[in-house]
Order: structure tokens, then C-alpha cells, then sequence
């Protein structure tokens, strides 16, 4: 006789609250084997396949694409042959996979009542939301109780959230305004919504600084043409050395390479430098990571970028390269763009803009002449940094790029 096992959202492993289905892979109706993937789902900047624990026939799909689904609520439900679960064996099949039989539907019982008679005054029952849409709706204003959810068992979503503060603003501008011909409202959706949450709480939360200092790159870019010609080396970008020199400079300010951790208010930092690198796809902006930087060559460093970002422009890239960036670098010169104020990518503790290189003016032994010249900015958390370890850093690494030999003998 066949049963219904609900398969809950897991945690991929990776302690999100909340996942958005980006494709289902299935539909009900359809039959499917343990370990099929069943849905794609929009996680911190990546886009990961989730695989059944169960085989049987889909009976129910909780959620269109494009909605938000709490971990430990139901993503599926499959009906399932009695012999196909052992018995005995417990709902969760799978580590970080949270699975559980459907609960039998109890039966409707009568509201109770008074010693009078008369039915008590009913109260209104807050209605299930994660933990980021319950920060976001006390940062807004909105009254949970207030919103009827549109998520899977009346889940508020950030999507319904932000019909209620859109409601609440025409409201208080006299009733809902007509839109202007020729114009469209897009809601923002997987790895934009994710980049969007955490660019917010990053700019709302940190505490940031800045700094900016220009750089004679001339000497970088002769070393660069001096690369003997080969396959090995058509990755070996005047930005793929920034990072290499990135790196070094970051050995000798190890201060900036570190986390700050909101919840213990402590300065976690590293041995290991990881770049993230910022890489633009038609999904959106992801940080791909370069791990263990300050042991790598600028040759493996120029590869390892490559192929990163490649995978991550692609929908490739797997999402362990995803994670764990301690330092991260913007490439503003990729966009012919001279230079930048970027937002740090929490829990960071900053983050390196680098602008394109280009010839300009510059004094070189009281003469006027020109020069390849780069615009570096370094956006800072002023809790784990002052202006002294940020400023010392950034002329260091601006000193590397106009001196690079000695930093860069070993490659």
C-alpha cells in the first residue's frame, strides 16, 4: 500500500535559513528514482541540483519556481511503496537532508467557550517566516500577523513583504498611483535577491572607511610583455599580478585578512589568505575563490582566475568555490571603468577595487610623461582596521605594483 513522505528543504550543508526554487526538474505525476534531482535551488550565490532520497511518484510540488522555502519545511512529496522504506528506518535518510512521513490530518474540533457560553475573543496567529524575513519585517515596520503569506503553509516571503511596504507607501501617498506608460517593475529573484540582501545588511551594518592611492604600473605591465610566449601563460593578466601582489601585500598586513563576527563581536583572522574575486554573469555577480593565495605563483594564481571564471559564468562552478573567501578584489578596470567604491562582502573585513590601467600623466625625476597608471580603492570595517593598517596596506601594495621584481621573483 503506497505512503506519503514529505522530503523537507535541506541545509545543503551550507546553514542557510531559506532557499528559493530557482527550476523544478520534475513535475507531478512523474516517477522517480533515489537519488534523481528533483529541483534546482538558488543558495548563497550558487545554484545547486537537490537529488530525492525518495523513488515513487511526485504527488506534490510545495512551491512554484520563484518561491522562498524555509529549511525543515516541505519541498516534495512522493508517494512511496511500503516496501521501499525499511522498517524501522527514521525519517531522515539523508545527512542534511530532512525528510518525514505526512501527519494524518486530525479532524476539526469545536472552538471552545466560555464558562458563560459565550466564544472567547479569537487572537490572531503570527504566520511562519524565516528568520531574515522576520528581521526585514521589523526593519520595514510590518506586523507579520497582518500579511496572509504566500509561501508553502502560508510562509511569508521577502516577496510578500515587500508588496506590503509597496502597499503601505500608497497608502500614505493617497492610494495606489498609476504606473507611468512605457514602465515595468522586475522582482529581484535567486543570486540577485541573495547579492541585494547582503549588500544591504552590509552597507546598513559595517561600519566602513575608505581609501585611494594611484599606482605607476609601467614596470607590470613590462614584466608582463617580458613572459616568455606559450598556452601557460595567455592567462597571465595585468590583473591576475594585481592578485598576486595582493597576496604578498597581505602577508605583511594580515589584519585585513579576516572576518568580523557579529554574533561574539570578536576579530576572527586568518593564516591563509582566500581571494574572492568578483565575476560578472548573466546571473548575476558571484565571488569566486582563489584558495590558499600566499602559496600559489602568479602563473597558478592567472590559471586558477580562468578557469573560476569561466565555471562561474557558465552556471559550472561548484559551490565549495563559492565559499569562504577571507579578502576579496573588484575588478572595475574589466568594465573600462578607472575606479570604485565597493561594498564589503560580509562578514569581511574589506575589500580591493581595482581600476583599468591606462596612460596618463605622470612626474618621474621632475619630468611630465606618460605612464600606465592604475586606481586602487580599499573599502575597510573600521572595527578590525584603522586608518594607519589600511592606509599602510594600500601604499604597500601600490609600492609592489611599481616595484614588482623582488615580489614577484619566484614566478
Amino acid at each position: 500500500m503506497p505512503t506519503i513522505r514529505d522530503f523537507l528543504m535541506p541545509d545543503l550543508g551550507e546553514g542557510l535559513t531559506e532557499g528559493e526554487i530557482n527550476r523544478w526538474l520534475v513535475a507531478e505525476g512523474d516517477v522517480v528514482v533515489v537519488d534523481q534531482p528533483i529541483a534546482e535551488i538558488t543558495t548563497e550565490k550558487a545554484v545547486v541540483e537537490v537529488p530525492t532520497p525518495f523513488a515513487g511518484r511526485v504527488a506534490t510540488l510545495h512551491g512554484s519556481e520563484g518561491a522562498t522555502i524555509t529549511v525543515g519545511r516541505p519541498l516534495i512529496s512522493i508517494e512511496v511503496a511500503v516496501s521501499a522504506t525499511p522498517e524501522g528506518a527514521s525519517g531522515n535518510v539523508l545527512v542534511g537532508y530532512g525528510t518525514s512521513e505526512a501527519a494524518p490530518r486530525s479532524r476539526r474540533s469545536a472552538p471552545p467557550q466560555r464558562p458563560d457560553g459565550s466564544a472567547p475573543v479569537a487572537t490572531v496567529a503570527t504566520p511562519p517566516a524565516s528568520p531574515l524575513v522576520r528581521r526585514r519585517a521589523a526593519e520595514l515596520g510590518i506586523i507579520l500577523s497582518t500579511i496572509t503569506g504566500s509561501g508553502p503553509g502560508g510562509m511569508v516571503t521577502s516577496a510578500d513583504l515587500e508588496r506590503a511596504s509597496a502597499r503601505d507607501a500608497a497608502s500614505s501617498a493617497g492610494g495606489p498611483q498609476p504606473a507611468a506608460a512605457g514602465t515595468t517593475r522586475t522582482a529581484l529573484a535567486g543570486v540577485d535577491r541573495i547579492a541585494a540582501e547582503r549588500l544591504t545588511r552590509s552597507h546598513r551594518d559595517v561600519p566602513s572607511a575608505s581609501a585611494w592611492v594611484s599606482a605607476d604600473a609601467t614596470r607590470l605591465m613590462e614584466l608582463r610583455a617580458e613572459l616568455p610566449p606559450g598556452s601557460t601563460d595567455a592567462s597571465v593578466t595585468p590583473f591576475a599580478i594585481i592578485l598576486r601582489l595582493c597576496a604578498v601585500a597581505l602577508r605583511k598586513f594580515p589584519r585585513l585578512n579576516a572576518h568580523f563576527d557579529t554574533e561574539t563581536n570578536e576579530v576572527v583572522r586568518f593564516t591563509p589568505i582566500h581571494l574572492g574575486v568578483a565575476v560578472q554573469t548573466d546571473r548575476g555577480l558571484v565571488v569566486a575563490v582563489i584558495r590558499d593565495a600566499q602559496t600559489k605563483s602568479m602563473r597558478v594564481i592567472a590559471d586558477e582566475l580562468q578557469v573560476l571564471a569561466g565555471a562561474a559564468r557558465d552556471g559550472s562552478i561548484d559551490a565549495a568555490d563559492l565559499r569562504g573567501s577571507t579578502f576579496t578584489v573588484s575588478n572595475f578596470g574589466a568594465f573600462g571603468v578607472d575606479g570604485g567604491t565597493a561594498i564589503i562582502n560580509p562578514p569581511e573585513a574589506a575589500i580591493l577595487g581595482v581600476g583599468r590601467i591606462a596612460t596618463r600623466p605622470w612626474v618621474v625625476d621632475d619630468e611630465v610623461v606618460p605612464r600606465s597608471v592604475v586606481e586602487l580603492s580599499l573599502v575597510f570595517d573600521h572595527r578590525v582596521a584603522d586608518g594607519g593598517i589600511a592606509g599602510g596596506f594600500i601604499r604597500h601594495l601600490a609600492d609592489l605594483i611599481e616595484t614588482p621584481d623582488e615580489a614577484m621573483a619566484d614566478d
